[in-house]
């Protein structure tokens, strides 16, 4: 599951691209209250990591980490003077000192204004007068919302110390060839079918079911923090989240990035590692009971094990080519990486500082997580109404039946549609979090971007109305009534994209006839078939049996249907 400390650009001074964070307005201030010149000190709970090892870029950078868990990237100049201000040493002291490092001559005016304009406005070091700056930590793109801590770092240590005998080398080979073995016989011996008609004909099983789905995400967590200290990190705390739509487990490993590259791959890998293992315990499990539904149990497994490798999303997958290239911030490289492949721009600085295979692979990772995003996120605001209307449904029908089963005494049947209720509720509330997610960040985006220019404050609204406008018109389209999403439908990228231009064709058609009209006259009409000319007018307006009101109107939706 995504990390807590998401790493960010420390400065403009380090990496022009990173988000700025509001300085303290007494932070430019040289003197405390008495009117003494105060040495500068880190601020509380500012913990200083060390060099980025195995990094992708030319220089690597310096990490250091604050007290609220922000991990900042920062010049080795900037991390030397952090490092010299103890609270006890002068301007003119770490001056000095930071030259003795640095090899090459720094004034102590030099030190006061990376002090001043720099490190303090980033939270790195103390105000002037002593205290610690309350900074506004940044919301990046993808991130786990809605944290809760559940397990404090001390019980976390416990349970690390349990499971460290799993990282072993010769216990992590005998797993990883169980664990190949398993995969033939499942798939070439056994087979999946029987798990599958037993799961469908019992739904009993469904609890048990949703209870190892509980418990092995909970192990993959605790796979991640074993690898962390392992490693000779520690892991912080464990807890709870909302990721896009779903609710997640997640596990502070953010002190992995002291770790060198096999170290931080250990981390990302550690969660699906000891799914492997609950696979083989399962397998286990299996040949002493014969019970065919641990054979589901160990096909869902195989897909939650390769959902973590998605690399589009803040999971295992993103982090293993994060640490594989050495760039703990791709995310934030989107833009300037997709800038830099416009005809006649320059490369931005956070493009070039990366070495030239690391630009490759980050460019390749851009491009297809950018095609991703646009698509999944085209086709959720394009098909929202349908989503919604199919979850309200299945909400309601799921709650009716729920209600009758434990009013006739049916606990088992009841407790399933209760866990199906709690499962369809969750990604709705998520999903309308999404949509005001997007509309947020963009009406600010427009906002601050053309602060003191209302031309283009306006025009920006009016491109969004706009397009607000056009989105609309397709969920409503004139000739068409949109319907809940059918048991029918299969959802692939070919029918999305063929519903697509199903549903915008209302919209475009009239805009492209009008267009043909004003550059080349009037639009012709296409040739009458001879069914259009043998048509009579009786015929033509009375409406065909499939396109009556009782076929259209939306069936009660099947369990298939919910979650």
């Amino acid at each position: 599951m995504p990390r807590k400390g998401v790493v960010e650009p420390a400065a403009p001074f380090a990496f022009s691209g990173g988000k700025k964070l509001k300085s303290d307005p007494e932070a430019t201030d040289a003197t405390g209250a008495t009117g003494r010149a105060v040495p500068p000190r880190l601020a509380e709970g500012m913990e200083l990591i060390g060099e980025y090892q195995g990094s992708g870029f030319k220089n690597p950078p310096y990490l250091a980490r604050r007290g609220d868990g922000q991990v900042l990237q920062l010049p080795r100049l900037l991390y030397l003077v952090a490092a010299k201000a103890d609270g006890r040493r002068d301007y003119d002291e770490i001056a000095r000192a930071v030259s003795d490092d640095f090899g090459r001559r720094v004034s102590a005016d030099n030190v006061r204004v990376l002090a001043d304009s720099k490190l303090r406005p980033i939270g790195v070091l103390a105000a002037a007068d002593g205290s610690s700056p309350k900074l506004q930590r940044p919301n990046p793109l993808l991130s786990l919302n809605f944290r809760a801590a559940v397990v404090p770092p001390g019980l976390v240590n416990a349970i690390t110390t349990i499971f460290r005998p799993f990282f072993w080398p010769l216990v992590v080979a005998a797993a990883l060839v169980g664990f190949v073995a398993l995969d033939g016989w499942l798939f070439f011996v056994h087979g999946i079918s029987q798990g599958i008609r037993t799961l469908l004909n019992q739904p009993l099983f469904f609890l048990v079911l949703f209870g190892v789905v509980v418990v092995s995400a909970a192990l993959h967590e605790c796979g991640h923090a074993t690898g962390c200290r392992y490693g000779g990190a520690r892991p912080g705390v464990m807890g709870v989240g909302l990721y896009l739509v779903w609710p997640a487990f997640y596990t502070d490993v953010t002190d992995a990035y002291r770790l060198g590259k096999a170290g931080r791959l250990r981390t990302d890998l550690g969660g699906v590692y000891f799914n492997a293992l609950i696979m083989l315990a399962t397998l286990g499990i299996y040949q002493l009971t014969h019970l065919e539904v641990l054979i589901f149990v160990i096909l869902l497994l195989q897909f939650e094990m390769l959902h973590q490798f998605l690399p589009f999303l803040r999971l295992d997958g993103y982090y293993v080519i994060a640490d594989l290239t050495g760039v703990p911030d791709i995310f934030a490289r989107i833009k300037p990486v997709l800038v830099s492949l416009l005809p006649g721009r320059q490369a931005a600085r956070q493009v070039a500082e990366l070495k030239p295979w690391v630009r490759v692979v980050v460019t390749l990772w851009v491009f297809f997580t950018a095609t991703f995003l646009l698509y999944a996120y085209g086709m959720m605001l394009l098909h929202l109404p349908a989503i919604a209307s199919t979850a309200v449904l299945s909400l309601l029908a799921l709650l009716g039946r729920t209600a009758a089963a434990l009013q006739q005494g049916q606990i088992a049947t009841g407790a399933v549609g209760s866990i199906q209720v709690l499962l369809l509720s969750l990604p709705t509330i998520g999903l309308a979090f999404i949509v005001f997610g997007v509309i947020h960040r963009l009406v600010r985006l427009a906002w601050t971007r053309t602060r003191g220019q209302p031309f283009r404050r306006a025009t920006s609204f009016a491109v969004m109305a706009a397009a607000a406008s056009l989105l609309a018109l397709a969920w409503i389209p004139p000739q068409a009534q949109y319907r809940p999403i059918r048991p029918g439908d299969r959802g692939t990228v070919p029918e999305s994209f063929t519903n697509a231009s199903t549903v915008l064709a209302p919209v475009v058609g009239p805009i492209g006839t009008g267009l043909a009209r004003i550059v080349g006259g009037p639009a012709a009409s296409p040739a009458p078939s001879s069914a259009a000319t043998t048509a009579s007018p009786s015929s033509a307006a009375s409406p065909s049996p499939e396109a009556s009101p009782s076929e259209t109107a939306t069936p009660t939706p099947t369990p298939t249907t919910s979650p």
